[in-house]
């Protein structure tokens, strides 16, 4: 038996305000949906945070809906579950995925539950906060485990952090030993990095169909899995012809005008203007628009300068800081810029991801590793 994994599309997400980087989102999310048609499977699978918002916009869910007509008209059926951009926290309220189930193409499981095809068992869980997991799962996850070993096939889906896959402690709401056992296959949501694990579980990340982050673009690759639960192999779809993430260092002094024009030259090359991120390294002069950073523009869709002070007197000069009041007021009281690509990147974004993107915000303008 053939399943596809899919997770992490965030449909509807309009990155950096812009237009392109909402169709393409869907560009990705619609060649994933052909490739998995080409791939010839017997289920979909869907991980979490299928729309980037529990109330999409009436575009974003009709051509969701598009997709999802083309599954069915092949006659392959769908499970999802939600993640924690897509699922609704107020009463009364549905997840978009509701209105795809209503309409014959798929089943959701939400908050959590069992679906059975056949010889196929298949149970799964919405994304939760790690307290409130942590009860639900004693209550639940053994009646889960008992069923799935009642059948030839299982899959346990999910849309949590496993800790072992997080940089930041407290980050993730669950450990790998929390897993319900007796599974075939474990099927995760939420992590966008494509992750393969066979040493305890048959288990997998699928990932993300877009990258929302360049880091992202720099640790993994845009796709899904196949997975044969007879041979328990695995087999990693990647996306291709999408508009491409370049990252660059500059350091200042370091002829800037001249990487800058390598950049362009870079940019120029691809099919399709591509998303440019600089790291800009400084001691004295932070960065500056010139005619060399302008040229690039034009090739580029968006250009963003990430900028650091590296100088030992600044270090040192955070070192001394007690508090995040502290870094703030020293280190950004001159630097409008920044603060402003900062509060466009809150805005834009969902919530959850708050603390996260301050974290990595300071991190790296300041050098340190903070924590709340």
């Amino acid at each position: 038996m053939k399943i596809a994994h899919i997770s992490d599309s965030h449909l509807g997400y309009a990155q950096y305000n812009l237009i392109e980087r909402k169709a393409d989102f869907f560009k990705a999310f619609e060649q994933a949906i052909d490739r998995i048609i080409e791939s010839n499977v017997d289920l979909v699978i869907h991980t979490g945070d299928l729309f980037e918002s529990p109330q999409p916009d009436m575009t974003s869910l009709s051509k969701t809906i598009k997709q999802f007509k083309k599954l069915k008209e092949k006659r392959i059926p769908v499970v999802a579950i939600t993640g924690n951009h897509d699922r609704t926290l107020r009463k009364g309220k549905i997840p978009p995925q509701k209105i795809l189930e209503d309409l014959g193409l798929l089943q959701l499981i939400s908050p959590h539950g069992e679906k059975v095809f056949g010889d196929l068992y298949i149970a799964g869980i919405q994304f939760m906060p790690g307290s409130h997991l942590k009860e639900l799962s004693k209550k639940i996850f053994p009646e889960f485990s008992e069923n799935a070993v009642k059948h030839r096939f299982s899959i346990f889906m999910f849309h949590q952090g496993i800790d072992t896959y997080l940089p930041y402690e407290g980050a993730a709401e669950m450990s790998m030993s929390d897993l319900p056992e007796g599974f075939t296959y474990y099927a995760g949501g939420h992590i966008h990095n494509f992750i393969h694990e066979t040493k305890s579980y048959f288990f997998s990340y699928a990932g993300v169909t877009e990258f929302r982050t360049v880091k992202e673009a720099e640790s993994t690759s845009r796709g899904f899995n196949i997975i044969d639960l007879e041979k328990k192999s695995l087999e990693r779809i990647k996306l291709e012809n999408l508009r491409d993430f370049l990252s660059f260092t500059i350091e200042e002094g370091n002829d800037e005008n001249v990487k800058l024009e390598e950049i362009t030259e870079k940019a120029s090359e691809c099919p399709i203007p591509p998303i440019v991120v600089i790291k800009y390294l400084y001691t004295e002069k932070p960065f500056s628009e010139t005619t060399a950073i302008k040229r690039l523009k034009e090739k580029a869709l968006i250009v963003r300068v990430l900028q650091k002070n590296i100088s030992e007197k600044e270090t040192e000069k955070l070192k001394k800081t007690t508090s995040i009041e502290e870094i703030v007021r020293n280190y950004f009281k001159d630097q409008r810029k920044f603060v402003q690509d900062l509060s466009v990147e809150l805005a834009t974004s969902s919530t959850e991801h708050t603390a996260e993107i301050l974290l990595k915000f300071l991190e790296e303008k300041t050098g340190l590793k903070i924590t709340f």
